[in-house]
């Protein structure tokens, strides 16, 4: 089994962290299953409390989420994403929140894995549950099916804005340009005031 690969770098302070493995998984190394090799990879997700400034401070959730397009993939993803919630709800209740990573969730009813638009139920009802916004519905994106995304919520005296968000297309890639990952990072630059 393979680590999670999740981390976190900060300019500012952080302290709290914890990483927690998701429920369950599903998928071989051969992948006759139908599965996405995830139960390879100790998936799961990451938080941390970083501290702003004049005892401000945002819990960050960094996850990395169930893979594939099985039935039981989409059956892990929905469990998976009332798990994060549940844990958000019990540990960063009236905190400000970011959660950001890979998802995993096609958003665009495109993609095979996306199961017929049951990715964006998903998604959406996570969003509902936490209460919090898309960014890229924040900054009118128009790429909507982008697995790597950032959500956040304003609470506890600070007040979040996504102020932009950028796919980074031509940053992380190798000598010869082709891109270090299956799909393009994105980034997204959060103002915060006290509230």
């Amino acid at each position: 089994e393979l680590g999670d690969g999740l981390g976190v770098l900060s300019n500012f302070p952080i302290s709290n962290t914890e990483r927690v493995p998701w429920t369950n998984c599903f998928g071989g190394f051969d992948q006759s299953d139908h599965g996405a090799a995830d139960c390879l990879a100790m998936k799961g997700f990451l938080v941390t409390t970083v501290a702003l400034d004049d005892g401000h401070t945002v819990d960050v959730y960094d996850l990395h989420g169930e893979a594939g397009g099985s039935d039981r993939d989409q059956e892990l993803q929905a469990a998976d994403f009332e798990q994060l919630a549940s844990y958000i709800a019990a540990n960063s209740k009236g905190r400000a929140v970011i959660v950001a990573g890979d998802t995993n969730l096609h958003t665009d009813r495109v993609h095979p894995d996306s199961a017929k638009g049951a990715d964006i139920g998903i998604w959406e009802r996570f969003l509902d549950v936490a209460g919090l916004t898309d960014s890229c519905a924040a900054t009118s994106c128009t790429d909507t099916g982008r697995i790597d995304k950032v959500a956040f919520r304003s609470a506890g005296g600070v007040s979040l804005e996504a102020a932009s968000r950028t796919v980074e297309a031509s940053r992380f890639v190798d000598a010869k340009g082709e891109d270090l990952s299956d799909h393009q990072a994105v980034s997204v630059q959060f103002r915060w005031t006290e509230s």
